[in-house]
C-alpha cells in the first residue's frame, strides 16, 4: 500500500529542504573554496593583453602585472601559442593600415603595439566631421621601445603591494600563512612569465633606422582606413624604428620560450591544486584574485599616450577639414606625397575630374624633381 502524505509531513519535508539549502548557501559564503578554484581558470585572454601592455621595455624587465585568477588559463593557452604559431603577443585588436608616403605602398598592420597606437590616439579638439591628419616627428632623444611610466604602470605596482598586504592579515590574525605563501608564489610566477625575452623581441621586431649605413628620411601614414576620422603621419629623420618592419613582423622564436612556458604551466597547476586545498579564510585569496583581475582588465583595455606605449613622438602640425579631399590637399602642402599616398585609402572608387587633375599635376611635379635628383 503506497504511503499517505499528510499536510504535516509535506510541511516538515519542505522545511527540511529549505534548511538544507540555506545551510549550503551559508557554508558557500563562509568558505567559497569551490568558486575560488573555478575562477582560477578564466580570463586568460585578459592576462595576455595586460602583459602585452606592460612588458617589453628595453630598460627594465619588471612589468607590474598583478597575480589574478586568469593566470592558470593563460599558462596553458601560452603553450598552444608558442608550440603553434610561436607568438606570445596577442593579435591586433584594431584594424589599421600603414602607407609608405614615398612609395605609396600600403600594408595591413599585423603588430599589436602599432595597432594600439592607432586605436588610442585622439587628436586634440573636437573634430566630429571630415578628416584630421596629425604630423609627428620621431624623437631624437628617446629611443622607440622604452616606455614612459604612466598611471597604468603605477596602478599595477600599487595593486601588487595591496595584494601582499591583504595576504598578511590571516597570518597575523589566525596564524594562517598559507595565503601569503600562495600570493607570493603567484606573484613570483607572474614575474617569471613576463620577463621572457621573446616578449620584447616580438613586440619590437623592427629594425632601427640608426643601424642603417645611410640614415634616410622615412614618412609613413597610419589610419584605420576609409571612413576613419583621423590619420597619423610619422616622419623619421634617421631616428627610431622602421615602422614598416613593425607592421609586418617576422616570426620570433627563442630557445627558452617553449620549455619555460611548459615549466610555468606545471607550476601554475601546482599552485591551483594548493589553492583548492585551502580549508579556511578563502575570502582573502578571493579578494586578492579579484583585485588582480580588475588590474589586469584595466591594463589590458586602457587607452595610453604614445610615450607610454613606447613611441616617442613630437607633434608638428594638425590638419583638419570637413572635406576629406581638402584635408589631403593641405596635408600635401605640409609634407610632400602624404596626400597622394592617402588618396587611394580614402577614395578607393576614384576621383572627380578636377580632383584627378590635381593629382596628375602633383605626380608630374614629383616626377620632374626625381629626374633632377637622379
Amino acid at each position: 500500500m503506497p504511503p499517505r502524505w499528510t499536510s504535516h509531513s509535506l510541511l516538515s519535508r519542505g522545511t527540511s529542504e529549505s534548511s538544507s539549502a540555506f545551510a549550503a548557501a551559508k557554508s558557500q559564503w563562509q568558505h567559497p573554496n569551490d568558486i575560488l578554484t573555478l575562477l582560477m581558470v578564466i580570463g586568460g585572454d585578459i592576462v595576455q593583453r595586460a602583459i602585452a601592455q606592460l612588458t617589453g621595455s628595453a630598460t627594465i624587465h619588471f612589468a607590474p602585472v598583478a597575480f589574478s585568477f586568469g593566470w592558470v588559463a593563460y599558462s596553458f593557452s601560452a603553450i598552444l601559442s608558442t608550440v603553434g604559431d610561436g607568438r606570445l603577443m596577442p593579435p591586433p585588436d584594431c584594424n589599421a593600415t600603414l602607407i609608405n608616403a614615398q612609395t605609396g605602398y600600403a600594408r595591413s598592420v599585423d603588430s599589436w603595439i602599432l595597432s594600439r597606437l592607432v586605436r588610442d590616439y585622439e587628436p586634440p579638439g573636437e573634430h566630429d566631421r571630415g578628416l584630421t591628419i596629425t604630423f609627428f616627428h620621431t624623437s631624437t632623444s628617446k629611443p622607440t621601445g622604452v616606455a614612459d611610466h604612466d598611471w597604468v604602470y603605477y596602478s599595477g605596482v600599487i595593486v601588487i603591494a595591496i595584494q601582499l598586504g591583504i595576504a598578511v592579515i590571516p597570518g597575523a590574525l589566525f596564524g594562517d600563512w598559507m595565503i601569503l605563501i600562495l600570493t607570493v608564489g603567484g606573484t613570483i610566477l607572474v614575474c617569471l612569465g613576463v620577463v621572457l625575452p621573446q616578449w620584447r623581441q616580438e613586440k619590437w621586431s623592427g629594425r632601427r633606422l640608426e643601424d642603417f649605413k645611410e640614415r634616410k628620411r622615412e614618412v609613413v601614414c597610419l589610419t584605420r582606413g576609409n571612413g576613419a576620422p583621423n590619420a597619423i603621419v610619422i616622419i623619421s629623420d634617421g631616428y627610431g624604428m622602421k615602422l614598416e618592419d613593425l607592421a609586418a613582423p617576422r616570426e620570433v622564436r627563442t630557445r627558452v620560450t617553449i620549455p619555460a612556458t611548459f615549466a610555468l604551466a606545471v607550476l601554475w597547476l601546482v599552485h591551483l591544486l594548493t589553492v583548492q586545498s585551502l580549508q579556511s579564510n578563502a575570502w582573502y585569496p578571493l579578494i586578492i584574485g579579484a583585485l588582480g583581475m580588475i588590474q589586469n582588465a584595466i591594463a589590458a583595455g586602457a587607452r595610453r599616450q604614445p610615450g607610454a606605449l613606447g613611441f616617442h613622438l613630437e607633434e608638428v602640425r594638425i590638419v583638419h577639414d570637413v572635406k576629406v579631399f581638402k584635408a589631403l590637399q593641405e596635408a600635401e602642402n605640409v609634407e610632400p606625397r602624404v596626400g597622394l599616398a592617402l588618396l587611394g585609402i580614402f577614395f578607393p572608387g576614384g576621383l572627380r575630374p578636377k580632383e584627378e587633375e590635381w593629382r596628375q599635376e602633383k605626380l608630374a611635379e614629383y616626377e620632374k624633381e626625381d629626374k633632377k635628383i637622379s
